[in-house]
């Protein structure tokens, strides 16, 4: 067998055209291409001598690592300026600075003649500067229209009752109509998400477009079209800076190109001064051989390792494919074509139909496929791929900490060998294993990902876009470890977009087309346009593309025993929250219904107000530690700050009459909220101490300030104040009337305003929220600031109810004020949750804490109880939905697709 094409002929095509492939591929591309596209990018100078991007002297160091040493970049007004260098070369970091994401150490920033002081996100944008970053900034669990509000600059926001319908215009200026503003981001393909949000970032019309490898998921429409809109915002007066690996791209759009190395510049060319080998000889140093690797010889073929029949699942199927030992096998296609839905299900994910063999063996879930030595590496790295909150040494090390144990102690000279081995084999570039994981460059992540998965030493390795965000010379570096792998009997199964990467690299190519295999192209004769041409004929023939098929899926008719009322269906899809709140009541109804048949006075109006008097200072507490929890913090200092309001009471307090004292009351909640809120806020968000370590340091403080104020429960609280607090309305203490609208207001006001928005954004991803101009750590600090206030509130109804000054009566709060919210669907992670959930778990907990005396039971029942009920509640909500929408999703697989039939690809 002949040597392969050379790298440079396939990745990179200096001074070439779109690529043409065929009649039918270039229809597949024209359908999403909006139309009025440029015969040619601007170039050259613009009649405006304000340019819009001047950075002068920027250097940034990371410890002793020189990401970026002092240089000057200048970018002109129409042009598409490349910005390209290996991983490490400090292409991040400038892009960073730019964007206000990374702070530099030295020079200037000039944004359409404005110069940046503070260097945030809100002032690039405010300026005129819009990124599309590597690792993107889309929140999956928002919908794409909320997304595309977030990353609008504020002055081009529309009111937020409008978000839905002024979404879909501007997606329909983009030619993405076929992406609704009304599903949730997670719902769209990776390459969709990328789309989007270079959409999102030219609805804004900025100055300064900023792409960090934005075409890293694309396949080859979805390049076209970005490619396209660069064109287009140039053409239109924006300044471009494309930064990417694929320098084919690169000499497609780029009117100039620059070149860093280690951090430093290596100068700035026109398109046509340079050739895609004097490219690589600039970002390498030196001369670099961008050969793949000869293919296996059909005698290093071996037998089948993993084989598939009539496997389906959600978005693929059926299919009948096998991977023998020692070959390298792709999977091509469009777009969302289910590629990647394919591959997961050969890992066994999420159990699908049909029969899976490893090695001569059945598979039925993912533990058997991970045990049967079935390898699976995720292109998302920050979710599934690297453990973001570990360093670089624990991400190498922690698939093989068996290997490297005796008697289960770890061994520190066998983790350390096993780090520089890996570090030396796959040229990973650091400053520390120590240091965090995100630290690295993309490209240096993805080979310490692909480093830990091949230290396990797999049978069959399943890996999504093995070289996305990784540069030339490291792609070469990782063909190479595939194919070294390959021969010494591993079976690697690769999901690319990049077409070229799959003829220069496999054995074979399978062409997926609506989740079947629709061809089958031996590697050898495989070219990039035969490839492309193989999916897009297909993709254009059947009229229709992978989103539709799944929607049509969605809503084909399946026999009613099949699915719950389509009413019941929308709630759950659409309103998981609504979901949780109505299995609350549930659990309610039912614990009230049995304590209530075993004791026929719990239902009484007498026993349902003591009842919701025990959950009315529970539900303010836990209210207060929502407002914590939805933006992703915790305090746990709420139960302590509420008895030392109780104790400041009895002495403030003691003869008003109830206005009086409810006005003096709440002065006091605000001034002791302000005070211990903003210690709070400034231990976790200035000093960065843990919030769980900063506030159970505040948690002493106030039980010690307690005590002093009140050794013993001693002095008495105003009558008028405690007897207004405790008053009802039928059985009902008005307080918690009053908390009831307020709550609802308050939630309205999460789900129907922009403010709202960003805090659950900032409790969703509070990177990926600055990174789109939320200023997320002023709202963390306002957080606190909130739940030490609220918290001092229900001090006062506490202290309605106990009447005296005694500093420990908080202190059975702390616990119960983190289990009702997440009783009532609020997530330690943030982001999640309803005020009208806390009191619903504050009503429960409650029902737990008092049914114990209602029954006889003794008192340790209750605190087993309220466990129980806790992790009940976390069971329904963790695994119900999504066990329901699994057996949902596998009879629409069953009942739509019954049919189809793959193309023989069994090899």
């Amino acid at each position: 067998m002949g040597r392969p094409a050379r790298l440079t002929k396939q990745l990179v095509k200096p001074n070439a055209i779109p690529m043409k492939v065929s009649q039918e591929s270039e229809n597949l591309v024209s359908k999403t291409v909006p139309t009025g596209r440029p015969d040619a990018v601007a170039s050259g100078p613009s009649t405006d001598a304000r340019l819009p991007l001047v950075a002068k002297g920027i250097s940034k160091s990371y410890g002793v690592v020189r990401a970026l040493q002092q240089g000057d970049f200048e970018l002109r007004r129409g042009e598409v300026h490349g910005l390209v260098g290996e991983n490490g070369s400090g292409k991040s970091t400038l892009v960073g600075i730019v964007s206000g994401t990374v702070r530099p150490d030295t020079g200037t920033v000039e944004i359409d003649g404005s110069s940046c002081t503070r260097h945030t996100p809100w002032e690039s944008q405010r300026h005129g500067a819009l990124t599309v970053f590597q690792d993107g900034s889309v929140l999956t669990d928002l919908t794409v229209a909320q997304n595309l509000y977030l990353g609008t600059p504020v002055s081009q926001r529309p009111a937020y009752r409008r978000v839905d319908q002024w979404a879909s215009e501007r997606v329909r200026d983009f030619g993405l109509d076929r992406i609704p503003v009304t599903a949730l981001a997670d719902t769209l393909s990776p390459g969709d998400r990328q789309l989007l949000e270079i959409a999102r970032a030219l609805m804004a019309k900025p100055a300064v477009l900023l792409l960090d490898e934005a075409t890293s998921a694309l396949d080859a429409a979805g390049v076209a079209i970005a490619l396209d809109l660069m064109s287009r915002a140039a053409a239109d007066g924006c300044g471009v800076v494309f930064v990417t690996h694929r320098l084919s791209e690169v000499f497609r759009v780029a009117d100039r190109i620059s070149v860093l190395r280690d951090g430093i510049w290596q100068g700035t060319y026109g398109r046509d001064e340079v050739d895609t080998n004097r490219l690589v000889e600039l970002m390498a140093g030196t001369s670099v051989d961008v050969e793949f690797p000869d293919r296996a010889r059909p005698d290093e073929i071996g037998e089948p390792l993993l084989a598939a029949s009539e496997l389906r699942g959600i978005g693929y199927g059926p299919v009948d494919l096998a991977i023998r030992a020692g070959e390298i096998v792709g999977i091509a296609g469009a777009d969302d074509n289910g590629q990647l839905e394919l591959l997961r299900g050969l890992a066994a994910i999420d159990v699908p139909d049909g029969r899976l063999d490893v090695k001569g063996s059945p598979v039925t879930s993912f533990g058997q496929s991970v045990g049967a030595g079935v390898a699976l590496l995720s292109s998302d790295r920050r979710r599934e791929s690297l453990f973001q909150s570990l360093a670089i040494r624990e991400n190498l090390v922690v698939g093989v900490l068996g290997k490297l144990s005796t008697a289960g102690v770890l061994s520190w000279a066998k983790e350390k060998g096993q780090v520089r081995e890996s570090v030396d084999t796959f040229g990973i570039r650091l400053g520390s294993a120590e240091d965090p994981i995100t630290s690295l460059s993309g490209g240096n992540q993805q080979k310490v990902a692909l480093g830990r998965v091949l230290a396990t030493e797999p049978d069959v390795l399943l890996i999504d876009e093995p070289t996305q965000g990784v540069d030339v010379r490291s792609r070469i570096d990782i063909y190479h470890m595939l194919r070294d792998s390959a021969k010494r009997g591993l079976a690697v199964v690769l999901v690319s977009s990049d077409a070229s990467e799959l003829a220069g690299l496999c054995d074979r190519i399978l062409v997926a087309s609506r989740g079947v295999i629709v061809a089958e192209l031996p590697g050898a004769t495989a070219t990039e346009e035969r490839i492309v041409e193989a999916f897009a004929v297909e993709s254009d023939r059947s009229g229709e593309d992978a989103a539709a098929v799944r929607t049509a899926a969605a809503e084909t008719v399946v026999p009613e025993a099949a699915k719950p009322p389509g009413a019941l269906r929308q709630l759950v899809r659409n309103h998981p929250e609504a979901m949780r709140l109505g299995l609350l009541v549930l659990m309610l109804v039912a614990l009230g219904a049995y304590t209530q048949s075993r004791n026929d006075t719990f239902l009484t109006s007498a026993s349902l107000y003591n009842v919701l008097l025990f959950a009315l200072p529970l539900a303010a507490v836990a209210a207060a530690e929502f407002a914590v929890m939805f933006v992703g913090g915790i305090d746990v200092s709420v139960g302590a700050l509420m008895g030392v309001t109780v104790a400041l009471l009895s002495f403030i307090v003691t003869t008003t009459s109830l206005i009086g004292g409810l006005v003096v009351s709440i002065l006091v909640a605000i001034g002791v909220g302000i005070v211990v809120g903003s210690v709070n806020a400034t231990l976790v968000e200035r000093v960065r101490i843990s919030p769980v370590i900063a506030t159970i340091a505040t948690l002493g403080i106030l039980q010690g300030i307690g005590l002093l104020l009140r050794p013993t429960a001693a002095g008495s609280i105003s009558l008028d104040l405690t007897n207004g607090l405790t008053s009802k309305i039928s059985f009902i203490p008005w307080p918690m009337v009053v908390l009831a609208v307020l709550f609802l207001i308050a939630d309205r006001l999460l789900r129907s305003t922009g403010q709202g928005l960003r805090l659950r954004a900032t409790g969703l991803n509070p990177q990926f929220a600055y990174r789109l101009g939320v200023n997320a750590p002023r709202l963390r600090s306002l957080s606190y600031v909130v739940c030490s206030i609220l918290a001092a509130f229900a001090g006062i109804l506490l202290a309605g109810q106990v009447g005296v000054g005694d500093s420990t009566v908080g202190n059975q709060y702390t616990l119960l004020a983190i289990a009702a919210p997440i009783l009532g669907g609020a997530s330690l992670l943030g982001g999640r949750g309803t005020f009208i959930g806390c009191m619903l778990g504050a009503i429960l907990l409650a029902m737990a804490q008092t049914m114990p005396t209602t029954l006889g039971l003794g008192d340790g029942a209750s605190f087993i109880l309220t466990g129980a009920l806790t992790l009940i509640a976390l069971l329904i909500y963790t695994t119900g939905a999504a066990k329901a929408a699994r057996t949902y999703g596998r009879t629409i697989v069953r009942k739509v697709m019954p049919s189809r039939r793959s193309s023989p690809a069994a090899g």
